[in-house]
């Protein structure tokens, strides 16, 4: 028969370590802009995923892909895949989830963009997403860690609302 000393003794000593072993959080970013445009022809402009890379930073093109009902996306420098959840013209909104990252350092991405009807013919955009990081055990590489997935949406984030900012004043 096992001690039961023994067995109340390994638990004890295994508990902690169990406690504190868990992976990544999930991390958010948010990045807004106002800009002197019509909201319709900001939707117009989001809304056009054939040309989504005349305002985004990172993606060239969203095409439909054989049967499946939802577009998918090949994007710059490596490939990855964009599955669209949301895109309403109503709610002014596009939703989207990475089912291949690509170059970004991230996991699980999802992300949405909101125009919203702002003051004097001025439009608000907001570029809002969550996700983990790309290692998902303990002591990711740098390269692989929270801080690199953070620097690299909000990269991209910016960037497009400047490209997107810029294709708006120039039309």
């Amino acid at each position: 028969m096992i001690n039961v000393k023994f067995v109340n003794l390994v638990i004890i000593l295994l508990l902690p370590g169990v406690a504190f072993a868990h992976g990544p959080t999930r991390q958010k970013v948010s990045e807004s802009v106002t800009i002197n445009a019509e909201l319709s022809e900001a939707w117009t402009l989001i809304s056009d995923l054939r040309d989504i890379g005349q305002w985004h930073s990172v993606y060239k093109s969203i095409e439909k892909k054989g049967e499946d009902p939802q577009p998918l996306s090949m994007f710059s420098r490596e490939s990855g895949v964009v599955q669209i959840l949301t895109l309403d013209s109503e709610k002014k909104l596009f939703k989207y989830r990475l089912k291949k990252p690509g170059g970004l350092p991230v996991n699980n991405y999802s992300a949405r963009l909101r125009l919203e009807k702002g003051e004097s013919g001025k439009v608000k955009i907001t570029y809002k997403g969550a996700f983990y990081r790309k290692y998902l055990n303990n002591d990711p590489p740098p390269e692989e860690n929270d801080e690199a997935a953070i620097a690299a949406v909000t990269k991209m984030y910016k960037d497009t609302l400047k490209k997107f900012e810029k294709k708006l004043v120039n039309n």
